[in-house]
């Protein structure tokens, strides 16, 4: 471990074939109203030629360092970065995505005020080929345990991740921040939340590596479950109240929309059973 550098915030972006997007986040993230700032972005072996010399052109800028590795997925890419940087505070930041100015502004502050806390994450709004936005919940280690309150681009203490260990490089298909988060505060550091949109999250068309990773939600949640079993015993009665509570407020939900809007369903039905007996007929 390196000494870190007091108020000092490392944006750590790691970057693999993701060039077109670079100049972008790595603007949002110079651009913060809080200084001071350094960006460490981490080339995770990049193959794209244009990716490659976007990476080298940042690399030129003032407050911004260039780390090359070869490709071994964003947890290690991520720990990769944090091992270079030198602030007081990290925050992740992936190549295609945004800051708005005001972020670090927001959030450290409340890392300095409070000892305890540990992580400070913000609401999120979705840009690109779908809007949107998630108002995350506030913090709750019991709720922590039963589903990820945050995203990755949130604001920790570099003491927490030297606590940990840092990011499970073995997690590669996705869930390893809400690992991280469930890590660190097994160990009695606190969540905050900010209720502002303040991190902007790109969705791609055809799917986002998000949306392959709820696919394998049900076994990445076990390794999960399994890594931090005494964790997950200590608050298991609450664990399983709050799952039961989650699972009846969706079956709620459902059967609302479906005593309000079934009448559309049915006659939707009955459209396209028209619509097939029409094809068959011909």
């Amino acid at each position: 471990m390196q000494n870190s550098v007091p108020e000092l915030v490392s944006v750590v972006i790691p970057c693999f074939e993701h060039g077109r997007f670079l100049a972008a986040a790595v603007d949002s993230a110079l651009a913060q109203t809080r200084r001071p700032v350094e960006v460490v972005i981490v080339d995770d072996g990049s193959t794209d030629p244009a990716t490659v010399a976007e990476i080298d052109r940042q690399g030129e800028r003032e407050h911004v360092t260039v780390v090359r590795t070869e490709n071994r997925g964003l947890a290690a890419a991520r720990n990769t970065g944090v091992q270079h940087s030198r602030g007081e505070f990290v925050l992740p930041l992936d190549a295609d995505d945004l800051l708005e100015p005001e972020f670090l502004a927001r959030t450290v502050p409340l890392l300095q005020a409070e000892e305890r806390v540990g992580v400070v994450y913000t609401d999120v709004a979705y840009f690109g080929s779908k809007k949107g936005c998630w108002r995350t919940p506030e913090f709750d280690f019991v709720d922590l345990l039963c589903r990820n309150l945050m995203t990755a681009t949130s604001v920790f203490r570099r003491r927490c991740f030297d606590e940990v260990g840092g990011f499970d490089e073995s997690m590669r298909e996705g869930f390893e921040d809400w690992e991280f988060w469930i890590a660190i505060c097994a160990r009695g550091w606190r969540g905050q939340r900010v209720p502002e949109l303040l991190f902007r999250y790109r969705q791609h068309r055809g799917g986002s590596m998000l949306a392959n990773t709820q696919r394998r939600r049900r076994a990445i949640y076990r390794y999960i479950v399994g890594k931090h079993r005494g964790t997950f015993a200590e608050h298991l009665e609450d664990v399983m109240a709050q799952k039961d509570t989650m699972f009846f407020e969706q079956l709620q939900a459902r059967g609302y929309l479906e005593a309000r809007f079934g009448w559309a369903a049915a006659i939707l039905g009955r459209i396209a059973r028209l619509f097939g007996r029409g094809q068959r007929e011909d």
